[in-house]
């Protein structure tokens, strides 16, 4: 019967936004782009799916940064909500980001403590505050939020495109050491599951659920940047420096950065991203949906791998 809806979509013409347009055709689910000017269009559709926001960026020149992230990330999305509900819309699908949970290293459950650290997480959190006492208040439509770590695949413009341009012109990088394993999620993987979630008929599930979505096989940095370096060279690419040397260039880089406003390619922060544990279950959205991550992250590197090397290729032809 789902498959007689309309699927709405914002931030259809994005990275994630265009593999689940692709996804949901090729199941025969017919997608339409939300047009704010024709809000009353929601009505023809079973399912919102709010993809739009205002992306976190390491470097942000606004001086209104917060404000910024509060309209787009929160502002509109319960406006939207609050309009999907008004039109009969029976589910209402939000993206949201690990980034709620802050930048704290650990292994999180969605029952861990928020504690967002940046414009960011803040504005999404506080999204999600906003959407569960909006929804806790009716009984006809669900409320489903999935929380993203690091994203990638084909087209993909964020963290993992440095990785790429470093293994394409060939550095060896020493990532031997890093231990911390960390979560992502192939952007394929997502489409598959949101996917499971518009042709979902099961009867009475709450009106908030809130999950964590990753492949479920976590990596350190030296696996992932080793696994794009094979898929390119057929070499392993990383080597071993003592950790404890990253650490304490990552301060001397920090204390630089804060008290001189030198600019330096290394700071403790980019340490703990490279060799701080970052993991987020995924089980209890695989339990409820009956659902496991069609790609595996060697099968999605592949992917991502052959896309960037056709792309640049046909940028030089």
């Amino acid at each position: 019967m789902l498959k007689l809806k309309q699927v709405c979509l914002t931030g259809s013409s994005g990275f994630i936004g265009n593999h689940i347009n692709h996804e949901l055709q090729k199941d025969d689910i017919k997608c339409f782009r939300w047009n704010k000017l024709k809000e009353k269009e929601l009505g023809h559709s079973g399912i919102l799916i709010h993809l739009a926001a205002r992306v976190h960026q390491t470097q942000d020149s606004s001086l209104n940064t917060l404000v910024e992230f509060r309209q787009i990330n929160r502002d509109l999305t319960v406006s939207l909500a609050q309009q999907a509900l008004k039109e009969g819309v029976m589910k209402f699908i939000f993206f949201s980001s690990v980034k709620v949970i802050g930048e704290k290293p650990g292994a999180y459950s969605i029952d861990s403590r928020c504690c967002p650290a940046d414009p960011y997480g803040i504005s999404k959190l506080e999204a999600e505050q906003e959407l569960e006492e909006l929804f806790s208040q009716q009984t006809e439509a669900q409320c489903i939020i999935l929380r993203l770590p690091m994203v990638y695949g084909e087209k993909n413009k964020g963290n993992m495109l440095s990785l790429l341009n470093a293994a394409s012109r060939k550095f060896i990088l020493p990532l031997a050491a890093a231990k911390g394993e960390r979560s992502m999620v192939y952007v394929k993987n997502i489409a598959s599951a949101i996917s499971r979630i518009v042709q979902d008929e099961k009867p009475d599930r709450p009106q908030m659920q809130t999950y964590f979505l990753s492949d479920g096989l976590d990596m350190t940095s030296g696996q992932l940047y080793s696994a794009i370096y094979r898929c390119m060279h057929q070499k392993k690419g990383i080597f071993n420096l003592p950790e404890n040397l990253f650490r304490v260039g990552g301060k001397i880089g920090s204390e630089l950065n804060k008290r001189l406003k030198i600019k330096v390619p290394i700071s403790a922060e980019i340490v703990s991203r490279l060799f701080d544990e970052y993991r987020f279950s995924s089980k209890e959205f695989c339990q409820d949906y009956d659902w496991s991550p069609p790609f595996r992250p060697e099968e999605g590197i592949n992917n991502t791998v052959q896309w960037f090397v056709k792309d640049r290729t046909s940028q030089r032809n």
